[in-house]
């Protein structure tokens, strides 16, 4: 979904901390859900230049103002600005604690005797119809008001506390003590199950705690979907049953109050349920297996609680081959029923619209997304023949669009295709697969993608990022590649965070290893950037980057001799790739062997004949022999044909000549990276 950064005459203003978006996002899609008229700013309320008289006109228009409350927020001199503004025009102020937070001085004031909504991860269902209540009593238009205003009740109560800042801080054992005879009292009517939101003061227990995890299995459940078995014929390829094993695990992933944790890595595994459920620290695993033959389908799935090791569901499915996405569908709503859970809204819509008509189409698709793991030419260029042949078959199934894009964006990444003919390719397919699905994770992570190196568009890449991982929380390209971002953007501790996300989905991915080297050379920690390198190379010897990222910790490292067997092992295996030669030309560099270098400059202009040649390494190559005035024309260049490869160029200081220079300056700030020196 594409939000606009505001809309007019808007009821209901949030005012947020930029850290704090991707919750807000998610507060925002909701409330908009419900009929109520939102304005944010999209681009983060503590970008300064964003504080225009945009937000003072959409203050003052709107009938309420939703403060979130959390560390971030209470210390943003933007948001303490708005809630000022908000104060002096008698707007209405719901604070929304997204956390527990002290309030500072320069909010006591306003916020003194108002009472806030706690919209705590493990009770947001709760927060939100309180929210909802206290919106209509101040006028704010909600869809199908008498039906909410009479549902909201229990959420009120739970989920609404008095708000004042200077007695939370000095809240004596007495006062705590009058705070809970209200709580008790509810829990003598609507029973046991709302104790876990009733707190006095501001005493909430962390979600952390061993009391709020005894309090919140009922609605913080636990699972591992392992890898399904296939046990058809023996020279029957596993792509239905690894399928099988990704749709359901996808699914699940759409679920509130249930976090589906990856079990690839136990593919080969011969755990029992209960061992394995301890590895993977679940409370429930799915376990199946599928038989494929003369055109029926036998799947056989069982739910197990890993504690007790008890079944809690289990099920045959017999079927015709046709039947194959009903039967997923089934069974992901089987597994919600049996851990009673209920789907989230429009949740089984979505899980329709993302599953092809046409089994034939499915298993080109799951054929093209092997092909596409591989990183080489051939490989790539296959897979986009096995995506078109699944859209022949149905040309409604939007992960085959979003394939296509995928292998177009990696062929530029990967130097076989040129960005400026790729990327508009792989956006077209982006904008077809969106159309025909907007809740698509995979599609919203490409598209991501694309507007980093299609537009360097880093606020708009970051949004479609947190979309993607909110739709889908399990979808490691999705962490691999903001983790990618991020460290060009100089937010190392992120970025370890979310390929450290992708390794724990996807921990036998060779690319996901790779993502970690880059964070680890970005910041300078060679010696961690060597380990990761090595175990790049155990996954898959076949890798292209493998050797290459190897090569770089050496050289970084100062390991320079290490650095040259490497990259010599890489040029012989893996044909003079361009990777491999810039980097042989940086060791020689760095090993005072200058004279050397021009025959290196030589062999990639000729290799630019035949296949494209990143304007950047070019530019590097010209750079080590001294030549800065052609390296910085072919900067310029790169930047015109969209070279990836020019976006790491600050983060890793390779042209440290160039600062302060005017040309070099102004570059980096087209692509948005002038602070980030």
């Amino acid at each position: 979904m594409c939000w606009p950064n505001f809309v007019m005459s808007a009821e209901v203003f949030i005012s947020y901390a930029a850290r704090d978006r991707e919750r807000v996002l998610g507060l925002v899609e909701r409330l908009r859900g419900a009929g109520v008229t939102v304005w944010i700013d999209q681009a983060g309320i503590d970008v300064s230049t964003m504080w225009s008289q945009e937000i003072v006109s959409a203050i003052k228009s709107c009938k309420v103002m939703l403060l979130s409350i959390s560390p971030n927020s209470t210390e943003s001199e933007n948001v303490v600005k708005e809630l000022a503004l908000a104060s002096e025009r008698k707007k209405p102020i719901i604070p929304v604690y997204l956390e527990t937070a002290e309030i500072p001085e320069t909010m006591e004031y306003q916020l003194a005797g108002i009472q806030r909504v706690e919209y705590f991860r493990e009770k947001e269902d709760l927060a939100f119809m309180a929210m909802l209540r206290s919106l209509v009593k101040r006028g704010v238009h909600v869809d199908d008001e008498k039906s909410t205003e009479n549902d909201l009740d229990e959420g009120l109560v739970s989920s609404l506390a008095s708000h004042n800042p200077s007695i939370e801080k000095t809240s004596s054992k007495k006062e705590r003590e009058i705070g809970l005879l209200t709580p008790i009292l509810v829990l003598a009517i609507i029973g046991l199950i709302l104790a876990l939101f009733l707190k006095p003061g501001n005493e909430n227990k962390p979600p952390n705690s061993p009391v709020a995890k005894e309090q919140n299995v009922a609605s913080k459940t636990s699972i591992a979907v392992l890898p399904f078995r296939n046990i058809g014929p023996s020279d029957t390829e596993s792509f239905l049953a690894d399928g099988m094993h990704e749709e359901i695990d996808a699914m699940l992933s759409m679920t509130p109050s249930l976090t589906v944790k990856n079990a690839s890595r136990l593919r080969d595994s011969l755990l029992d349920p209960k061992s394995a459920g301890e590895v993977l620290k679940v409370d429930s695993v799915l376990i199946g297996t599928v038989r494929q033959a003369g055109g029926q389908l036998r799947v056989t799935v069982k739910l197990i609680d890993t504690k007790s090791e008890e079944n809690i569901w289990a099920s045959t499915f017999d079927k015709s081959e046709s039947d194959v996405f009903s039967v997923q569908r089934e069974i992901a709503e089987k597994v919600v029923n049996g851990l009673k859970l209920e789907l989230g809204q429009g949740q089984e819509a979505q899980l329709a619209k993302r599953q092809p008509k046409n089994l034939e189409a499915y298993n080109l698709f799951l054929q093209g997304r092997k092909m596409w793991g591989t990183r080489t030419n051939e490989g790539m260029r296959g897979a986009i023949e096995k995506y078109e042949l699944a859209l022949a078959k149905d040309p409604t199934f939007a992960l085959a669009h979003v394939g296509i894009a995928d292998a177009y964006i990696q062929l530029a990444g990967y130097m076989y295709s040129p960005p400026k003919i790729s990327y508009p390719k792989a956006k077209l397919e982006l904008t077809k697969a969106l159309e025909i699905n907007p809740n698509l994770s995979e599609g919203h992570a490409s598209m991501a993608w694309l507007k980093c190196h299609h537009g360097w568009d880093w606020a708009g890449a970051e949004q479609s990022f947190k979309k993607a991982i909110l739709i889908n929380p399990n979808n490691p390209e999705a962490h691999r590649w903001y983790s990618h971002m991020l460290f060009i953007l100089n937010r190392t501790k992120e970025s370890h965070a979310k390929i450290d996300r992708g390794i724990e989905l996807e921990p036998e991915s060779p690319i996901m290893q790779w993502g970690k080297v880059n964070t680890y050379i970005h910041e300078k920690k060679y010696a961690e950037a060597i380990i990761s390198a090595k175990k790049t190379i155990s996954l898959d010897e076949k890798y292209v980057s493998g050797l290459y990222a190897l090569s770089m910790s050496y050289l970084y490292n100062g390991d320079l001799e290490d650095a040259l067997k490497t990259v010599k092992e890489g040029l012989s295996t893996f044909g003079d790739h361009p990777f491999y030669l810039t980097t042989k030309a940086e060791i020689l560099a760095a090993m005072n062997r200058q004279n050397e270098i021009e025959t290196i400059l030589n062999e990639l202009i000729e290799k630019e004949k035949d296949r494209p040649v990143s304007k950047t390494n070019l530019a590097l190559v010209n750079y080590l022999m001294g030549r800065d005035e052609t390296a910085l024309s072919l900067l310029e260049r790169a930047f015109e044909e969209q070279d990836l490869r020019l976006l790491p160029v600050i983060p890793q200081n390779r042209f440290t000549r160039f600062n302060g220079n005017p040309r070099f300056e102004i570059l980096m700030q087209k692509v948005g990276l002038i602070d980030l020196k």
